[in-house]
C-alpha cells in the first residue's frame, strides 16, 4: 500500500472513531483511537521532506474536518485542534501545507496556540463528565498538550515556587505538574529542592485532590498522595489536640482568653482527652479481671481433674 494511501486510511479511521464516539459511545474503542492518532503523528516528521505528500495530506485533513463542526463533541474539538497544531508545527516548513491548521485556528476565540490550549482546551478536559469520564482519553490529551507546550511553547520554569503555583487554576496546576514530569522526570518527590517535594510537605496535594475527581485521579496515578494508616491518623489527631492544649497553657492570660472565647471547642478537646485517659485505665483493669477469671477457672479444673491433688 503506497504511503499516502496508508495515511489517508489512518485519517479515515480517526474521523470514523470520532463519529462513533459522538453517536454510539458504547461501541467506541479507546485504544484503537489512540493507536490511529499515533499512526498519523508518526509521519509528520517524514512529511517535512515530502512536500507534495504534505500538501496532499493537509488537503485531505481539511476535507475531513469540514464534515462536522469541531464543537460537536469535546473529543473532536480537543483531538483535532491538538493534532492539527502538531501537524503545522512539525510538517509544514514552507507555509504550503497549513490550510487545515489555518481553518482550525480561525475557529478559535484565542488564536495563539499556547494560550488557547491553556485557557480553553485544558478547562474543557476538566469539566464535569468530560470525555464521558474516560480517564484514559483524558490522560492522553492532557499529556499531548503538555508535550506540545514543552516542545513549542514557553520554556518550563524548573524552580517554580509554591506561591505562583497556588495562583494557577486547578486544571492548570495539573497541566503544570504533567509538564514537569515529562521534562524533569517522574521522581521529583525525592528531590528536596523540587516544587513537588514542598507541595507534599504543606499538604497541597491533599487539598487539590478534594477539588475534583480528575485532580484526585492524576495525583493518585502519579503517586503524589501519601496514604496515611489508621494509627498515623490517630497519632496526628492526638498531636494536634496536644499542641492546642500546650499552646493554651503556655500563658495564664492566654488560657483565660481561650476558655472564655472557645468554650465549645475546648469542651470537646477535654472530652476526647478524658475519654482516652479513661480507656487507658479501664482496658488494663478489665484485662487483669479477665486474666484472673481465666486463672481461677484453670485452677478449679485442675483440682477437679483425677489426680489433681497429688
Amino acid at each position: 500500500m503506497p504511503e499516502d494511501v496508508a495515511i489517508r486510511k489512518h485519517v479515515d479511521d480517526l474521523f470514523r472513531y470520532l463519529d462513533t464516539y459522538e453517536k454510539s459511545y458504547g461501541q467506541f474503542e479507546t485504544e484503537a483511537f489512540l493507536q490511529t492518532y499515533h499512526g498519523i503523528c508518526a509521519v509528520f516528521q517524514a512529511l517535512r521532506q515530502q512536500r507534495d505528500k504534505a500538501v496532499s495530506v493537509d488537503e485531505y485533513l481539511l476535507d475531513k474536518i469540514k464534515l462536522s463542526p469541531l464543537t460537536s463533541s469535546d473529543l473532536r474539538q480537543a483531538a483535532v485542534q491538538v493534532l492539527i497544531t502538531f501537524f503545522e508545527s512539525e510538517a509544514d516548513i514552507d507555509g504550503l501545507s497549513n490550510r487545515s491548521y489555518t481553518y482550525c485556528r480561525g475557529l478559535r476565540a484565542v488564536k495563539q496556540d499556547a494560550p488557547f490550549f491553556e485557557g480553553h482546551l485544558v478547562p474543557v478536559l476538566f469539566r464535569d463528565g468530560s470525555l464521558n469520564n474516560n480517564s484514559r482519553l483524558n490522560s492522553f490529551l492532557l499529556h499531548e498538550i503538555a508535550r506540545f507546550l514543552n516542545t513549542f511553547g514557553k520554556g518550563l520554569k524548573a524552580d517554580l515556587s509554591p506561591e505562583p503555583f497556588a495562583a494557577l487554576s486547578d486544571p492548570l496546576k495539573i497541566l503544570e505538574l504533567a509538564r514537569r514530569r515529562q521534562q524533569l522526570g517522574t521522581d521529583l518527590l525525592k528531590d528536596r529542592t523540587s516544587l513537588e517535594f514542598h507541595l507534599q510537605r504543606i499538604d497541597a496535594f491533599g487539598k487539590l485532590r478534594q477539588k475534583s475527581r480528575l485532580c484526585e485521579f492524576y495525583l493518585k496515578e502519579w503517586h503524589y498522595l501519601a496514604e496515611k494508616s489508621f494509627w498515623s491518623k490517630i497519632k496526628a489527631a492526638l498531636g494536634e489536640v496536644g499542641g492546642k492544649f500546650r499552646g493554651a497553657f503556655s500563658s495564664s492570660r492566654y488560657f483565660r482568653l481561650v476558655i472564655t472565647q472557645r468554650n465549645p471547642a475546648y469542651a470537646y478537646y477535654v472530652f476526647i482527652i478524658l475519654l482516652f485517659v479513661a480507656l487507658a485505665v479501664y482496658v488494663p483493669i478489665k484485662w487483669n479481671d479477665y486474666a484472673s477469671h481465666r486463672l481461677d477457672e484453670f485452677q478449679k479444673r485442675t483440682v477437679q481433674t483425677p489426680g489433681g491433688g497429688r
